[in-house]
């Protein structure tokens, strides 16, 4: 049910603060469920969506439930509508069945319309997804190129310092601020935490964590006895801002008119060195490490798992930078980021898509070999469904997808808790 809900600030006698929360139904609740729980359709099935309608006013509703289908490129397709009557305080149901789609993407309004309610309810839909491919072809000296870089940062030594954090410690977990050198000899940073009694000989698993898109990076995750948390923040990023610190709008732009300069090319490396350090450690377990992260921390978790073989698994959450030049048009990020360094730079935009090709997620997907976990919303207008399919229809290995249809740039809880259990079973760890 939709409800309106108001917290408030009180300041009692003594000072201190009482919240209240007062909830308002609306006068009309709407929702919209797909028949299918994962809005995923066949081809030539039918698209149903099941409305529910319910009525608080004390006043008989009458007009129309009705919907529209729009293609990825938001060209109409389809649209239709139904008359509706609601006996006041009363509750409808509707089955909205729609036309059969091809395969691909498409957005879709679901509209009431009554005497005294307008509302749109917004929703993605996608016909046998699998079968989305892009337009665009990989480079073809793409593995070349990384080969070069990988072989770059391999001739730079590491140096790792790592430093006890006595006042970090909680529950038997100590804690190590990490410091690396990475490609271009930039030094790297990241939170190590382990279980304070464990011994050499008794290996560790290891959970390799990578930073969001922003600032603000990632900080110490505690583990278990079981296992060895590494929170690694990139260049630009959290506590590895010292020589590399563009503004977050500017980060993605970085470099980006040359394949060789461009930021990402560090950032990938230094993810890379991370688990050159997890192998240089005797007390780990070289042959279970997992790689995870959400958003930018999501495309890197594939990107590096492609071309890092030492990583068993991999879990993406979101991830980003898929299908680059599909996304030319678009005024949203990332892309009204390179359209504004280009024009600011007097950059052309094709000169930016020739670089951004070497990073695109879909071109790293192919060589990805360990196992995944993979969600996405397709609401999502920062991973757009669409782009994240074409991504998924490169992976040749084994991946485990969620997809939720009424969530954007974001997963729910559970699906941590899934990655937590399906880590502890794929390392063995009871």
């Amino acid at each position: 049910m939709l409800v309106s809900t108001i917290v408030t600030a009180h300041t009692l006698p003594d000072g201190k603060a009482k919240r209240i929360t007062a909830i308002f139904e609306d006068d009309i609740v709407f929702t919209a469920k797909p028949a299918k729980k994962e809005a995923i359709f066949g081809s030539g099935e039918r698209i149903v969506y099941d409305v529910e309608l319910k009525n608080n006013t004390n006043n008989d509703q009458k007009g129309n439930v009705g919907y529209t289908i729009y293609s990825w490129k938001d060209q109409v397709l389809k649209q239709d509508s139904v008359h509706v009557k609601l006996d006041k305080n009363g509750k409808k149901s509707i089955s909205l069945r729609m036309p059969s789609q091809s395969a691909g993407m498409y957005k879709l309004n679901i509209t009431v319309n009554v005497t005294d309610y307008d509302d749109t309810i917004r929703r993605v839909f996608a016909v046998d997804p699998k079968k989305i491919k892009s337009d665009f072809a990989k480079p073809g000296d793409f593995d070349g190129f990384w080969q070069t870089t990988i072989d770059t940062l391999a001739r730079t030594p590491m140096q790792a310092k790592v430093t006890l954090q006595p006042s970090m410690e909680r529950d038997g977990i100590s804690c190590y601020l990490v410091e690396l050198h990475s490609y271009g000899n930039v030094v790297i940073r990241g939170w190590l935490t382990i279980p304070k009694e464990h011994k050499i000989k008794d290996k560790l698993a290891v959970w390799l964590v990578l930073p969001g898109y922003g600032p603000r990076g990632v900080k110490p995750i505690y583990g278990t006895s079981d296992l060895a948390v590494l929170a690694i923040n990139v260049r630009g990023v959290g506590n590895s801002r010292d020589r590399i610190n563009p503004t977050e709008e500017a980060y993605v732009s970085v470099g980006v008119e040359s394949k060789w300069k461009y930021i990402y090319r560090g950032v990938i490396m230094d993810c890379m060195r991370a688990v050159d350090y997890i192998a240089s450690r005797p007390d780990f377990d070289q042959d279970n490490i997992l790689c995870s992260g959400a958003s930018m921390g999501g495309y890197l978790s594939i990107a590096v798992s492609s071309l890092d073989k030492r990583i068993k698994l991999c879990s993406a959450n979101n991830p980003v930078f898929c299908d680059y030049r599909s996304l030319v048009g678009s005024k949203e990020w990332p892309m009204k980021s390179f359209v504004k360094y280009g024009r600011e730079r007097r950059v052309g935009l094709d000169r930016i898509l020739n670089t951004l090709d070497y990073y695109d997620l879909k071109n790293f997907a192919p060589n990805l070999q360990c196992k995944a976990l993979i969600g996405i919303g397709l609401l999502d207008n920062l991973a757009p469904a669409y782009n994240e399919y074409v991504m998924l229809g490169n992976l040749k290995n084994n991946y485990k997808l969620f997809v939720y249809p009424e969530l954007a740039h974001e997963v729910p809880p559970e699906i941590y808790s899934y990655l937590s259990k399906w880590m502890m079973d794929q390392f063995g760890l009871f």
